[in-house]
Protein backbone atom coordinates (compact mmCIF):
# COMPACT_ATOMS: atom_id res chain seq x y z
CA UNK A 1 0.00 0.00 0.00
CA UNK A 2 1.27 3.50 -1.39
CA UNK A 3 1.56 6.10 1.43
CA UNK A 4 -1.12 8.87 1.55
CA UNK A 5 -0.19 12.56 0.79
CA UNK A 6 -1.07 15.28 2.97
CA UNK A 7 -3.44 16.31 0.28
CA UNK A 8 -5.56 12.58 0.26
CA UNK A 9 -5.31 12.10 4.03
CA UNK A 10 -6.73 15.88 4.31
CA UNK A 11 -9.24 14.64 2.23
CA UNK A 12 -10.32 11.41 4.28
CA UNK A 13 -10.54 13.34 7.38
CA UNK A 14 -12.98 15.89 5.82
CA UNK A 15 -15.12 12.90 4.35
CA UNK A 16 -15.68 11.32 7.74
CA UNK A 17 -16.62 14.73 9.29
CA UNK A 18 -18.98 15.20 6.09
CA UNK A 19 -20.65 11.78 6.76
CA UNK A 20 -20.52 12.71 10.70
CA UNK A 21 -23.11 15.83 9.60
CA UNK A 22 -25.52 13.93 6.94
CA UNK A 23 -23.10 14.58 3.59
CA UNK A 24 -22.55 11.62 1.09
CA UNK A 25 -19.09 11.96 -0.48
CA UNK A 26 -19.39 10.98 -4.31
CA UNK A 27 -15.54 10.81 -4.94
CA UNK A 28 -13.70 7.45 -4.59
CA UNK A 29 -11.04 7.81 -2.42
CA UNK A 30 -7.86 8.44 -2.49
CA UNK A 31 -8.17 11.27 -3.90
CA UNK A 32 -6.99 11.81 -7.02
CA UNK A 33 -4.68 15.00 -7.59
CA UNK A 34 -6.15 17.76 -9.17
CA UNK A 35 -9.37 16.48 -8.49
CA UNK A 36 -11.52 18.36 -5.72
CA UNK A 37 -14.05 17.03 -2.97
CA UNK A 38 -17.17 16.41 -4.08
CA UNK A 39 -20.49 15.74 -1.85
CA UNK A 40 -24.11 16.25 -1.93
CA UNK A 41 -26.52 16.93 1.63
CA UNK A 42 -29.63 17.76 1.80
CA UNK A 43 -31.61 20.50 2.02
CA UNK A 44 -32.51 20.49 5.60
CA UNK A 45 -28.76 19.94 6.76
CA UNK A 46 -27.17 22.20 4.11
CA UNK A 47 -26.90 25.26 6.15
CA UNK A 48 -25.71 23.46 9.45
CA UNK A 49 -22.78 22.10 7.42
CA UNK A 50 -21.85 24.73 5.26
CA UNK A 51 -21.55 26.92 8.82
CA UNK A 52 -18.86 23.88 10.40
CA UNK A 53 -16.92 23.80 7.40
CA UNK A 54 -16.55 28.09 7.58
CA UNK A 55 -15.71 27.46 11.23
CA UNK A 56 -13.30 24.40 10.62
CA UNK A 57 -11.33 27.58 8.66
CA UNK A 58 -12.23 25.51 4.72
CA UNK A 59 -13.01 27.36 1.77
CA UNK A 60 -16.80 28.05 1.02
CA UNK A 61 -17.65 25.20 -1.13
CA UNK A 62 -18.71 25.70 -5.20
CA UNK A 63 -22.47 24.80 -5.89
CA UNK A 64 -23.04 22.69 -8.37
CA UNK A 65 -26.52 22.61 -8.29
CA UNK A 66 -29.52 20.58 -7.14
CA UNK A 67 -30.26 16.73 -8.05
CA UNK A 68 -32.88 13.74 -7.29
CA UNK A 69 -31.81 11.63 -4.83
CA UNK A 70 -33.47 8.70 -2.98
CA UNK A 71 -33.25 9.14 1.03
CA UNK A 72 -31.82 5.72 2.66
CA UNK A 73 -34.02 6.77 5.80
CA UNK A 74 -37.53 7.57 5.00
CA UNK A 75 -37.08 5.82 1.28
CA UNK A 76 -38.83 8.91 -0.33
CA UNK A 77 -37.39 10.83 -2.97
CA UNK A 78 -35.80 14.60 -2.48
CA UNK A 79 -33.95 17.26 -3.79
CA UNK A 80 -30.17 17.27 -2.53
CA UNK A 81 -27.58 19.61 -2.95
CA UNK A 82 -24.30 19.35 -4.63
CA UNK A 83 -21.09 21.07 -3.60
CA UNK A 84 -17.32 20.85 -5.11
CA UNK A 85 -14.57 21.71 -2.04
CA UNK A 86 -11.57 22.08 -3.43
CA UNK A 87 -8.43 21.11 -1.21
CA UNK A 88 -5.52 22.66 -1.73
CA UNK A 89 -2.44 20.74 -3.61
CA UNK A 90 0.55 19.34 -2.11
CA UNK A 91 3.47 21.93 -1.67
CA UNK A 92 6.34 20.58 -3.72
CA UNK A 93 9.60 21.23 -1.87
CA UNK A 94 12.29 23.02 -4.07
CA UNK A 95 15.91 22.47 -3.21
CA UNK A 96 17.95 25.72 -2.90
CA UNK A 97 20.62 26.51 -5.22
CA UNK A 98 23.02 29.30 -5.68
CA UNK A 99 22.25 30.06 -9.51
CA UNK A 100 24.96 31.87 -10.80
CA UNK A 101 24.64 32.50 -14.37
CA UNK A 102 28.28 32.97 -15.61
CA UNK A 103 29.70 35.55 -17.77
CA UNK A 104 28.67 35.42 -21.66
CA UNK A 105 31.89 36.20 -23.10
CA UNK A 106 31.23 34.51 -26.21
CA UNK A 107 27.80 36.29 -26.57
CA UNK A 108 29.67 39.60 -26.05
CA UNK A 109 32.17 39.14 -28.63
CA UNK A 110 29.78 38.09 -31.27
CA UNK A 111 28.14 41.40 -30.54
CA UNK A 112 31.03 43.57 -30.67
CA UNK A 113 32.12 42.30 -33.81
CA UNK A 114 28.46 42.79 -35.09
CA UNK A 115 28.54 46.32 -33.95
CA UNK A 116 31.89 47.23 -35.08
CA UNK A 117 30.59 46.15 -38.84
CA UNK A 118 27.42 47.92 -38.47
CA UNK A 119 29.52 51.07 -37.28
CA UNK A 120 32.03 50.67 -40.21
CA UNK A 121 29.07 50.04 -43.03
CA UNK A 122 27.30 54.06 -41.53
CA UNK A 123 31.05 55.38 -40.84
CA UNK A 124 33.58 53.65 -43.16
CA UNK A 125 36.26 52.42 -42.04
CA UNK A 126 38.41 54.00 -38.68
CA UNK A 127 41.99 55.01 -39.20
Amino acid sequence: MVALTERQQTAQRLTRELQAFGATVTNVLPLADGQHLRFWVSDYKKNELLQQLKDAGYDEPVFLGMSPQMCTATYSMGLVNNFELPIAADRQEIPQQDRVIPKDDVGKRVRDIEVAKTLEAIYGKRR
